[in-house]
């Protein structure tokens, strides 16, 4: 850590320690990883308001224990409206914001708008917060800015992590997929808001030659508001296409093996407001991704041509896209490696 005057503390879900062996962390006498106690993490099921303000009373909790005088919040927007009424004046605030309501504006209701304006409205004026990092918009920060009369919101590059050829491989033999099926991966937190159960609603009603030649590949926890109707569709499915699961946390190193398996990556997301990192793994290996034609992330695809732009990501849409899949010859050339560099993102953290 070349910043070996300051001292850094880590402060965690509980959840990382189910998955702290598939990561490394680096160590230093500055670097302290700490998890958020289990008791704190219990009063947070509650709905958004309350949410916000036992976050940040945990945070000045924290801040007071450590005397800490900066902090960086992975995810910033679950600690408004409050965090600037509880914490300490002197402390200054950075953090990241994923989902950006210009995006959303004319879906949202007339309370939804409220919010989002009041939001943005206190990141704008209290003077704790410093830098305001919206995820993967360049444009964003600019106009916001200017509405706002203020520079407190920059951009920042939602930074892929490369994968070694050396640890990956084709996995198809592993898997038993024969080499000429079309293998359509669906991978990461395995939920509603992911479209997980339109694909598979779209496989329902495909065509039947079509989905004989094909593999669909589920890889990441299927969470519990899906669960009961994932498995009750994919055992159904299993008589007309080949399907695998792996409702687990994937490694990197095995998500770029499937990825390297796969020929298109579906992601069919309700919430396409914001970036993803599954964009950063289909740049890398050149893998089509499927995905919606609006919101920052429809843009994303667009602009760096990255894949495929559905009207809508409707189990029809996405039958149509899997019937018509023989039609269709995409190569991916972009430059979105080249731009979202793990070294770019923390260079303009700690710039």
């Amino acid at each position: 850590m070349e910043k070996i005057n300051e001292d850094f503390v880590f402060f965690l879900s509980p959840d990382f320690k189910k998955v702290s062996t598939n990561l490394v962390w680096p160590t230093a006498p500055n670097i302290t990883i700490k998890y958020i106690a289990d008791a704190d993490i219990s009063k947070l099921n509650k709905n958004k308001l309350l949410k916000s303000l036992y976050l940040s009373k945990i945070l000045r909790r924290i801040s007071r224990e450590y005397s800490i005088s900066h902090i960086f919040l992975v995810s910033l927007i679950q600690f408004l409206p409050f965090l600037p009424l509880v914490l300490n004046k002197r402390i200054r605030v950075s953090g990241i914001v994923y989902l950006i309501y210009l995006y959303r504006w004319k879906k949202s209701s007339f309370l939804v708008r409220v919010s989002d304006l009041l939001k943005y409205l206190l990141l704008s004026r209290f003077k704790i917060f410093e830098n305001i990092y919206l995820l993967n918009d360049s444009v964003a920060p600019v106009y916001l800015n200017k509405k706002y009369k203020t520079s407190v919101f920059k951009y920042l590059p939602d930074p892929f992590v490369p994968v070694s050829v050396d640890s990956i491989k084709n996995l198809r033999e592993e898997l038993r997929i024969p080499l000429d099926k079309i293998v359509l991966l669906h991978f990461g937190a395995l939920s509603d808001r992911k479209g997980t159960i339109n694909i598979l609603k779209a496989i329902a009603i495909a065509n039947e030659n079509i989905l004989s030649h094909c593999c669909f590949i589920f890889a990441g926890k299927v969470f519990d508001d899906i669960k009961e109707s994932f498995y009750s569709l994919t055992n159904d499915l299993e008589k007309h296409t080949q399907i695998v699961i792996f409702d687990t946390f994937c490694s990197y190193d095995y998500i770029g093996s499937l990825c390297l398996t796969s020929n298109y990556i579906l992601m069919p997301y309700k919430d396409s407001e914001q970036s993803s990192g599954v964009i950063g793994y289909a740049a890398q290996f050149k893998v089509p991704v499927v995905g919606p034609s609006v919101g920052l992330l429809g843009k994303l695809i667009k602009k760096y041509k990255l894949g495929l732009l559905l009207e809508n990501c409707s189990e029809i849409k996405l039958k149509d896209f899997i019937n018509g899949i023989y039609d269709i010859d995409f190569k991916v050339k972009t430059s979105y490696t080249e731009e979202k560099t793990v070294l770019l993102f923390i260079n303009t953290i700690f710039r």
